[in-house]
């Protein structure tokens, strides 16, 4: 395991860039090394790569960005089908000079990486995917359409975000420097005084997600690029195809991360920055972690 003095590092800076018509903000941990791209999933932020970008950060170009209606990146009231987050993610690519990055992603974030891989050959080297939804179908999208208008949980302080978290029967397992740079930097005070999160309602609209599907297993075989699939151990989904990727595809890896859900990423971080360390330079890995 690569050991660091989180002292020692200093913190990313934050920058905007404007592309289609609206503003994402990304942090930079700098550094002279490859090109790394973090991407998060549904209601995340950049931030919440924090504890694996501290660990990265010394011996890569690590850059994190906030997807449209995420974060401090514009919260647009659509935009939010698979074609146009592609679109987002390639003209931000495109903006700050990555090719041949490293991509790593989480969730909706992996499925968004793996369609803009298939579109823009040459922009990413190899992806490392946690978890992404292998088939999008009405069924997810209906699961999952009801947070756009579901009540929102907010907070008196920050204090008591942590507490909840803490507390929380999923955000429990989060690493504890996770969790506090969740507080930091994923919430914001609304005008009300309240704390809430930052992404917008209108990313879960059934609008743009009608008929909006997916199928991820062809488009793994025909990539022709390097890629690491990580998996938690303990967690469960509806989607069934989660794990039914099919054997046979070249260069295509497999990873359990133990003890871990969905959000293996906040809740290992070391484990996470080591595997994909071992992945980069092209080393084994084993089956598990």
């Amino acid at each position: 395991m690569v050991s660091f003095r989180k002292d020692k590092l200093k913190e990313p800076t934050s920058h905007d860039v404007a592309v289609r018509d609206i503003a994402l903000r990304y942090v930079d941990w700098g550094g002279d090394g490859a090109p790394i791209l973090l991407l998060h999933g549904d209601m995340r932020t950049s931030r919440s790569w924090d504890a694996v970008a501290r660990r990265l950060a010394p011996d890569y170009r690590v850059i994190a960005l906030d997807a449209r209606g995420h974060g401090d990146s514009d919260w647009t009231p659509r935009g939010y089908r698979f074609a146009e987050r592609v679109a987002d993610l390639a003209a931000f690519c495109d903006a700050v000079g990555l090719r041949d990055a490293i991509g790593v992603a989480h969730s909706t974030g992996g499925v968004v990486m793996t369609l803009c891989a298939r579109q823009r050959p040459g922009m990413f080297s190899r992806l490392a995917l946690m978890e992404p939804m292998v088939v999008v179908d009405e069924r997810f999208h209906r699961m999952v359409a009801g947070r756009e208008h579901a009540e929102r949980t907010t907070w008196e302080s920050r204090d008591a975000l942590h507490r909840y978290l803490r507390d929380h029967p999923a955000a429990s397992s989060w690493h504890p420097e996770t969790l506090r740079d969740v507080v930091a930097h994923e919430a914001y005070k609304r005008e009300d005084g309240l704390y809430d999160m930052k992404w917008s309602p209108h990313t879960f609209n059934m609008a743009d997600r009608e008929g909006d599907d997916v199928d991820l297993k062809p488009i793994f075989a025909a990539l022709a690029l390097p890629i690491l699939f990580i998996r938690s151990s303990s967690h469960r989904t509806r989607i069934n195809e989660l794990h039914e990727v099919p054997d046979g595809i070249p260069d295509f890896h497999r990873l359990t991360v133990e003890n871990t859900g969905h959000n293996m990423y906040m809740e290992r971080p070391e484990a996470i920055a080591d595997a994909l360390r071992h992945f980069i330079a092209g080393r084994g890995l084993p089956s598990k972690l």
